[in-house]
């Protein structure tokens, strides 16, 4: 049996496959109603017709909808720059496993506040307690969180570094 399907765009009458049609599984077919040529070129007139600003701000929006996504590739991509050994987790079981206190300081952190500008040094920050840049692990065992300003006050030392020297100097 031979079923064939018209292109919306181009008219033309092609076999009802994957080889010349997109799957969409919300349609009765199964299958897109532009073949694939019409499809593709499609996308590339849609892309030409965005400015720079409107790309930059969709990738923004993007960013923002997937935050999570991305904050987990940036760690593995820095944990295999640096030679370490990386372990998937997100920053809710991290905060479910350690609480939402600073392991530094002790004083709650504001989960609502923005990772960057006004107010940020009181937002989640996730310190490593050896740094991966000495060498520590990307793995929930070595990762706490904290405010953003005791993460930079403890900078690249261990924890028994920064509680030694904050014996001495805080």
């Amino acid at each position: 049996m031979n079923i064939k399907k018209k292109c919306k765009k181009c008219s033309r009458e092609l076999p009802a496959t994957l080889e010349f049609f997109y799957e969409c599984k919300i349609r009765k077919s199964g299958l897109r109603s532009l073949c694939k040529d019409c499809f593709k070129q499609d996308r590339l007139d849609h892309l030409a017709s965005m400015t720079p600003e409107y790309r930059k701000a969709m990738k923004k929006a993007e960013v923002g909808r997937n935050r999570h996504v991305y904050r987990e590739a940036n760690r593995k991509r820095i944990a295999k720059d640096r030679g370490v050994y990386h372990q998937k987790w997100t920053e809710k079981e991290l905060l479910k496993i350690y609480g939402s206190d600073c392991y530094l300081c002790h004083k709650p952190i504001d989960l609502t506040l923005p990772m960057q500008g006004a107010l940020s040094e009181w937002s989640l920050w996730i310190d490593h307690m050896t740094p991966t840049s000495r060498g520590g692990e990307n793995t929930l065992n070595n990762v706490r969180p904290c405010h953003r300003a005791c993460n930079q006050k403890k900078y690249n030392l261990t924890y028994e570094e920064y509680l030694d020297k904050a014996d001495g100097l805080w």
